[in-house]
């Protein structure tokens, strides 16, 4: 058996070698339809990269919950210990100030947008840095108000070395770093440290309600259950209000849910095509097959007159198809990665730093394995045909 499958390997290779036209004509349908499979799943992870780098950096990470509170409670710190210990693994203050405004050499930059934050919005949510560093806990010692600002703001404030902030009054700020924009930030945004220094600005801003960030486990993140913990433990806030949930509002900000139920649909219908496109291909090398082996009777009726085994034929049409479509699927995997280099030179400005367009490596294992199963399914059928012709009828052509 090992001698007529090591025959039908030799002349697989040989047949493929002597007859190049039908060889390149068999490769041109798998290149595209092994081309499109690849494409189409290197489109489905970029587009998944992409999907949840914008969630993390706009709305936090999996699992994000934001917890608003109306009423300012007597006992603040308490309150804030609480949602750590109601099961947060990460807790910022993530609130809007209404009445700062930001100026540079004198001169007030219009509608900047300014967050308070803590440090540990960084563990909660994606914060590309462009220049600088992010804030640290040891920040919050410093004798100014410390900022990080977005590209946009950055260009308007120039080197940063004359920035001020105020309400009532004006104070000397620093910028210690520039973080990446995207497609929901794009007008001019800061966040400015909670600490001492900045206590003036935060008590002097016209919203009364205050916002926080929590991560979660993302099996735990019931905003319900999450409420219930923190009723709990609320007599230790010195709550004004005569319900808690009057003055506490608990929902979940991340789009985690949402961007993997969109990817489902979209990876059923990239499904889809890649089945359309296998078929394509499988059809065509299949017809390829069938022609090959038609033009063929004559020497493979000389093979079997001279000894060649069933086996050995079978294994020798079957391994041409395959051979041919590997190399098909080749040819189709280099052609894609030129493709993504190209456009990943083209897009990345508009991508978020850390997603490029590449191909996956599932993406090249898919391609491969599907071009290798598309050949032994197309050749099997001109194999069987092949045993099947009469010897005798074969010679006489």
């Amino acid at each position: 058996m090992l001698r007529s499958i090591t025959a039908g390997l030799v002349l697989a290779f040989a047949g493929s070698r002597a007859n190049v036209a039908r060889t390149i004509l068999s490769c041109a349908g798998i290149v595209i339809g092994i081309g499109a499979l690849i494409t189409v799943v290197t489109v489905g992870d970029v587009g998944e990269r992409y999907a949840r780098a914008y969630s993390e950096a706009v709305a936090g990470r999996a699992a994000t919950l934001q917890v608003d509170l109306m009423v300012r409670p007597g006992n603040l710190e308490a309150f804030e210990a609480d949602l750590l210990r109601a099961g947060g693994s990460a807790v910022s203050l993530d609130t809007w100030l209404g009445g700062p405004l930001i100026r540079s050499a004198g001169t007030t930059v219009p509608e900047a947008s300014i967050t308070a934050v803590d440090a540990s919005l960084s563990d909660i949510r994606r914060l590309e840095m462009v220049r600088g560093r992010w804030f640290a806990e040891q920040d919050r010692a410093s004798l100014v108000p410390m900022l990080v600002v977005n590209e946009e703001l950055a260009d308007i404030l120039g080197d940063g070395t004359d920035v001020q902030i105020g309400s009532r009054r004006w104070l000397d700020a620093r910028v210690v770093g520039v973080v990446e924009s995207n497609a929901f930030s794009s007008y001019p945004q800061a966040y400015l440290l909670r600490a001492p220094a900045s206590a003036e600005l935060l008590s002097s801003s016209e919203e009364d309600m205050q916002s926080y960030s929590v991560l979660l486990p993302p099996d735990d993140a019931d905003p319900e259950a999450f409420l219930a913990r923190l009723e709990s433990a609320a007599w230790r806030w010195d709550l004004p209000a005569s319900s808690v949930r009057e003055a506490v509002s608990v929902w979940r900000s991340d789009d985690a849910a949402e961007v993997q139920e969109i990817l489902d649909y979209l990876s059923l219908g990239l499904l889809g095509v890649a089945s359309i496109t296998l078929l394509t291909g499988l059809l065509g090398v299949l017809n390829v097959g069938l022609v090959t082996v038609r033009e063929r009777r004559r020497e493979l009726a000389t093979y079997r007159a001279l000894g060649a085994s069933s086996l050995t034929l079978f294994v020798a049409v079957v391994t041409e198809a395959v051979v041919v479509s590997v190399v098909a699927g080749a040819i189709a995997l280099a052609l894609c990665l030129a493709g993504a280099w190209g456009v990943d030179l083209l897009a990345s400005p508009y991508l978020p730093s850390d997603v490029s367009v590449s191909v996956p490596p599932e993406a090249a294992l898919v391609g491969l394995s599907g071009a290798a199963f598309v050949g032994l399914l197309a050749g099997v059928i001109p194999a069987w045909r092949a045993l099947r012709a009469s010897v005798v009828a074969g010679l006489r052509e």
